[in-house]
């Protein structure tokens, strides 16, 4: 299935950061994406709590004024996009992180949410803990998690194919999101040690038929480049993410069955964690996947 349309690229970007050293890199590719896109920027910072005895002081005198914290995010801020012709704005709030971005996210129709990946921070904990989970299934918007330094714009991307309407949904944000760009749909063939010429005929015959599934603009199709992994989905995946430099992996999420069943399985926390790229997570808006 074609179409000839595309439809408009995110009026804003939500970048949940708290701002430390270590979130440049989600920063940067922010930047990079704002004026790719032409999209307004939105800077999400989530402050979970008082930290030292002038913060709870300060926490516990509230007199309206604006808080230092603020005032310091705002200044770098300033000096950070100073000459590059955007002006994010900034949102500072208190409570629960995952909470907050899916707050300031449900006021945002058409957005992309950016955030970084760790494991040392309990902001950036988007992998390893519950926020991930909580974002994969309650966050309808695309999410980006960024892994890898800017150094302009996505060329090498990658869809992971299991043939459901949650991979459907991927390879068409992809097409959507990043225009004339190359796409590798991929698919990996789990129960074979070594590849069979008939099996991965198969598979790419299948993959053929999926494409014509998909609602893909005509120029988009012709750039999608099929192609079939065998062995481990955990090992396989990220072993050609590595090899081939693909700069971004796109996979759909199952939402009705937890963090569990994004893409393929159980083992998608463990496919995450082994992703040297960055990763945009696309939840399907079924609520029972047809693939």
């Amino acid at each position: 299935m074609n179409d000839s349309t595309r439809g408009p690229s995110p009026q804003r970007l939500l970048l949940a950061t708290d701002l430390c050293a270590r979130c440049d890199r989600p920063l940067d590719r922010a930047k990079q994406l704002a004026s790719e896109f032409q999209s307004d920027l939105h800077v999400l910072t989530v402050r979970e709590g008082p930290r030292t005895p002038d913060e709870v002081a300060s926490w516990l005198e509230r007199d309206g004024a604006p808080q230092g914290f603020e005032l310091a995010a705002r200044r770098e801020l300033d000096e950070e996009f100073a000459g590059s012709g955007l002006s994010p704005t900034l949102q500072v709030v208190e409570g629960d992180v995952t909470d907050a971005i899916l707050e300031v996210a449900g006021g945002m129709d058409d957005a992309l949410v950016l955030t970084g990946a760790s494991n040392e921070d309990s902001f950036q904990r988007l992998i390893l803990g519950s926020t991930a989970e909580r974002l994969a299934q309650d966050l309808v918007h695309p999410l980006l998690v960024v892994r890898q330094r800017t150094r302009g714009p996505y060329a090498r991307i990658l869809v992971a194919n299991d043939f459901s309407h949650a991979a459907r949904q991927a390879l068409e944000t992809a097409a959507r999101l990043f225009p004339g760009r190359r796409i590798v749909l991929f698919h990996v063939l789990e129960e074979l040690a070594e590849p069979v010429a008939g099996a991965v005929q198969d598979a790419l015959e299948a993959s053929e038929r999926f494409l014509d599934t998909c609602i893909l603009p005509t120029e988009a199709r012709a750039a999608v480049a099929t192609f079939i992994g065998h062995g481990s989905l955990t090992d396989t995946l990220p072993r050609y993410v590595r090899d081939e430099a693909i700069q971004l992996a796109v996979l759909g999420i199952h939402p009705q069955s937890g963090m569990a069943r994004m893409f393929m399985g159980s083992r998608s926390e463990d496919l995450l964690q082994q992703l040297a790229c960055d990763t945009l997570l696309v939840r399907s808006r079924k609520d029972k996947d047809d693939g």
